[in-house]
């Protein structure tokens, strides 16, 4: 029979707890670490392999492809050799370190297949599509300012291209006397320093382009448009730019002695310290023209239309 009185309870302590780090799971902690450091360093070096391994063959399918390109540039078909200068431009644009010698290989094809004349007096027949071509691949190679890649070789080339599409054209420093560049779109080219000397430019397109201190000495240019172009220093005795327009054009101690300017369009053209003695004006526009010394326009030779 329940008298009501309390129950006693008697609690027993457990056993302490030993909370001190065992050295085997330390062991096993770390060594699961350095598994997975293994691993990864591994699974690293495997793909690094793999890349170096792509690129070898990525550079091995260049030199193949360009291996071939050079061989076709020989060959007899026209159209192999033009989709040999093609493919070399591929090249180029693919592998920066490729670019030179295709550089120096497109420049040899030309001075091989577009050799200067001895006895060449006035204009020859038209250049056949792979030397356009290879001009106009050679005009907008990839990396121009690069020093190496700067100036062409030209040496003793002659090419007659009229109207062909040229803008933004690199020929800084080349030889490119005598060439026929009628009716060309040489828009924002760069000819710095260029020999043009009895170059054809007549009716070309030639703004804003730059032919700072180039030489174009006898050189014709009538109906050309050379609005806002850079002619500063350049040499252009003797020159015929009549009709053309120089509008806003950077004339700055131009050598113009004997020039054809009649008719030309020099509104706004910045003339200071340029040579016009003998140059002929007759009918020239010189609307806001900026002149060293007005007292030498004033008496300058006209010859009678």
């Amino acid at each position: 029979m329940r008298t009501g009185r309390p129950t006693s309870v008697e609690l027993t302590l457990a056993a302490p707890v030993d909370l001190r780090p065992d050295p085997w799971q330390r062991l096993i902690a770390v060594g699961s670490i350095l598994s997975v450091l293994v691993v990864a360093v591994g699974l690293w070096m495997t793909n690094e392999a793999n890349r170096d391994q792509q690129r070898l063959s990525a550079q091995g399918q260049i030199t193949e492809r360009y291996a071939t390109s050079v061989e076709q540039l020989g060959s007899e078909k026209l159209d192999v050799r033009l989709g040999a200068v093609y493919a070399l431009e591929r090249i180029a644009r693919d592998s920066v370190q490729d670019e030179g010698p295709i550089i120096e290989v497109l420049c040899a094809f030309l001075r091989t297949h577009a050799p200067v004349q001895p006895a060449l007096q006035g204009r020859a027949e038209e250049s056949p599509p792979d030397v356009r071509a290879a001009v106009t691949v050679l005009g907008r190679r990839p990396r121009p300012t690069w020093p190496e890649h700067r100036v062409l070789d030209l040496t003793n080339v002659y090419v007659s291209i009229p109207g062909a599409a040229l803008p933004r054209s690199w020929f800084a420093g080349t030889e490119l006397a005598l060439w026929d560049l009628t009716d060309t779109d040489l828009t924002g080219s760069t000819f710095t320093g260029a020999l043009l000397h009895q170059a054809h430019l007549d009716s070309a397109r030639l703004v804003n382009a730059d032919l700072s201190d180039a030489v174009l000495t006898e050189a014709t240019a009538t109906h050309a448009n050379l609005a806002g172009a850079n002619l500063s220093g350049a040499d252009l005795r003797d020159a015929n730019l009549s009709g053309a327009d120089l509008s806003g054009a950077d004339l700055r101690d131009a050598k113009l002695r004997g020039a054809n300017l009649s008719r030309a369009n020099l509104r706004g053209a910045d003339l200071t310290g340029a040579t016009l003695r003998d140059a002929d004006l007759t009918g020239a526009d010189l609307s806001g023209a900026k002149l060293s010394d007005p007292y030498v326009l004033e008496h300058l030779t006209r010859p009678s239309p």
